[in-house]
């Protein structure tokens, strides 16, 4: 599934409705600038599960990358 994709003029115009649309389908916007990727808006949820993730991997593999630092 390709990633949704805005121009930054129609976020600048409301972006009230698109950090709705974000939050309602819980999914990434790619804002372009110029036809070029510039930013992205994410839900807040997304950071917190993607935080979560990255975590808990550290904390299950914590003495491999002891070994590893050696």
């Amino acid at each position: 599934m390709a990633a949704l994709t805005i121009d930054l003029a129609e976020v600048e115009a409301d972006f009230s409705r698109v950090a709705t649309e974000v939050n309602r389908t819980n999914k990434p916007v790619i804002v372009l600038k110029n036809n070029e990727p510039w930013v992205i808006i994410q839900p807040a949820k997304a950071e917190a599960l993607a935080v979560d993730v990255a975590a808990d991997f550290m904390d299950e593999y914590a003495d491999v990358f002891e070994e590893l630092a050696k």
